[in-house]
């Protein structure tokens, strides 16, 4: 999708929440239900986090869960972080965050990956960001013109890019139709 016909598609989306009154975030305990399961192997390291905050023409929620996963003999306990945001009451907060996404962008070298990913979720766009050295990898997605999910996996033993990428479209899915 070009940007300019995602701006398109991004003036209908905002167009419709208008016309049904949604404008703004939704709180900071609903938006905490997007959050995923512990995945496999991983508990959550204490409760969801969150908080909401208005002002004259800006609207923004944001929910957050950290899960860890036993420290190897060495002492690396791998972690996952998840942050969603709610920009349903600020256009133009998602569209700064939405916009490198939908570039196409790629740049390698030795030591970092960062590159935008193919999402197979509708209205969805993914940046990916994969440290060689320390394998720690962070996806950001931003779907439905509204919504920006961030999923960081630290002190991995291997790449878990692929993983980390599965995890952050699960959770586009559950915000389909909203």
């Amino acid at each position: 999708t070009g940007i300019a016909e995602s701006q398109g598609e991004a003036e209908q989306f905002y167009q419709e929440r208008r016309e049904n009154g949604d404008t703004v975030a939704m709180g900071y305990a609903e938006l905490q239900e997007y959050l995923p399961s512990p995945p496999s192997g991983y508990a959550p390291a204490g409760q969801p986090e969150g908080f909401s905050q208005s002002m004259a023409g800006f609207s923004m929620t944001q929910a957050e869960q950290s899960f860890t996963n036993p420290a190897d003999a060495a002492g690396n306990a791998p972690s996952i972080h998840v942050t969603l945001l709610d920009f349903g009451g600020s256009e133009v907060g998602y569209g700064m965050m939405a916009l490198p996404m939908m570039m196409n962008l790629s740049q390698e070298d030795a030591h970092r990956r960062m590159r935008t990913l193919t999402m197979h979720t509708p209205y969805t766009w993914a940046s990916e960001e994969y440290d060689k050295d320390s394998k720690d990898v962070t996806v950001t997605a931003v779907t439905r013109y509204r919504y920006v999910i961030t999923v960081e996996a630290r002190n991995q033993t291997e790449d878990r890019s692929s993983w980390v990428k599965d995890l952050v479209e699960n959770i586009a899915r559950k915000f389909v139709g909203k």
